[in-house]
């Protein structure tokens, strides 16, 4: 069966395996494609540094000098995966699954053929254009660790789209929280459980006394928390002498993840010291927040061509970081916009087919109006 060439390459792209740290495949498959569209492509050394098999990939269409210049990101790797991903196209229901045991990888192999997809469209017009800037990361799974590690000092455009949102096409994310993570671990005493319980010091007890004291979940509208991991313990005749519990904080206030950081340190260091336990909190930042005004030029910009095609804009903010959050960070303007796909991260991840065929032509509709003026 024929579909529209964005599909077909939707589908042979999400076969082709990819997890964080093992982009290669779709790397090179992916400069391939960007070759053949006449673009200058480059992939730098972020794989090297991050401990994977490929860098980001680094394209650009280069147009007028004196027109503007626009950039468009996607990540090339996907969430933990058997490797062997089998997309199901079912058009009566306009969507595409997998077969139900795995994820599908729309997040973002959609995000990938529209942008693959909009530049085509583009250059089949003849119409003209500024530098058309491409960067398809890799790590983004892993706390945007690609985009982390990019050198924007080569890249001229004032506006950036990252193809990699939830919600229907239409949606644009202006803003995305700072992400915490961190690692407790509790020492304890061990002993028999059963013959001297007494001389033992359990670590999982302190542990859950601690926890007792944490909040969790959603803080504030703009706060949440999470407790997502408890390892330790080797037998239930031993008393556990070592805890590590692992977690996350995200937030839109710094205020309010600083108050939430504070609270985190207090309930361990307070709770161990009273029950004569050891501790060591790691704490690292993964991402810092990023938030663009309702009425800056790269919401404006979106919002126009979303006009061209019809659509009504819907300017959000988000609780998940993207490689916007980097992009913002280093002095480049950037939105994320949503690709049409749903439930990620899971084996009922999904992708409206009418929704990825018009978020390609969003993405050339982008580049005429950033050609108009940004």
């Amino acid at each position: 069966m024929s579909y529209p060439r964005i599909v077909e390459e939707f589908l042979e792209l999400v076969r082709i395996p990819s997890h964080s740290f093992r982009e290669r495949l779709v790397a090179d498959a992916l400069k391939v494609k960007l070759a053949d569209l006449g673009l200058e492509v480059r992939e730098d050394g972020a794989g090297g540094i991050i401990g994977g098999d490929a860098g980001n990939v680094i394209a650009r269409w280069p147009g007028d000098p004196s027109l503007p210049a626009v950039l468009f990101s996607a990540h090339m790797d996907r969430v933990p995966n058997p490797g062997r991903i089998v997309p199901v196209v079912r058009e009566g229901e306009d969507r595409i699954t997998s077969d139900g045991t795995t994820i599908l990888a729309a997040d973002d192999v959609s995000g990938i053929v529209a942008i693959l997809d909009g530049i085509r469209r583009y250059r089949e017009s003849g119409a003209p254009h500024g530098d058309v800037e491409c960067v398809f990361s890799v790590g983004e799974e892993e706390s945007l660790l690609g985009a982390l590690h990019l050198d924007v000092s080569g890249f001229r455009a004032g506006a950036a789209y990252v193809l990699d949102s939830g919600g229907p096409l239409g949606t644009v994310v202006r803003g995305a929280p700072t992400q915490y993570t961190y690692t407790v671990r509790i020492k304890g005493r061990s002993s028999h459980a059963g013959m001297a319980p007494e001389k033992g010091l359990n670590a999982i007890s302190v542990g859950v006394q601690a926890l007792a004291r944490l909040r969790d979940g959603r803080l504030s509208p703009v706060t949440t928390a999470n407790v997502a991991m408890i390892s330790g313990g080797k037998a239930t005749n031993i008393v556990c002498d070592e805890l590590e519990i692992r977690g996350e904080a995200r937030s839109h206030d710094e205020g309010e993840i600083r108050e939430f950081l504070d609270e985190l340190d207090r309930a361990f260091r307070e709770t161990c010291e009273a029950r004569g336990a050891g501790l060591e909190i790691g704490l690292a930042m993964d991402y810092p927040a990023f938030a663009v005004g309702q009425d800056a030029p790269v919401v404006t910009l979106a919002a126009r061509a979303m006009g061209r095609l019809g659509l009504r804009p819907s300017v959000e903010i988000s609780g998940g970081g993207q490689d916007g959050n980097y992009l913002n960070a280093k002095g480049i303007p950037a939105v994320g916009l949503a690709t049409g796909y749903a439930h990620i991260h899971t084996e009922r991840e999904e992708q409206s087919i009418s929704q990825l065929i018009g978020c390609g032509q969003l993405v050339s509709a982008i580049i005429g109006e950033a050609a108009a003026g940004i």
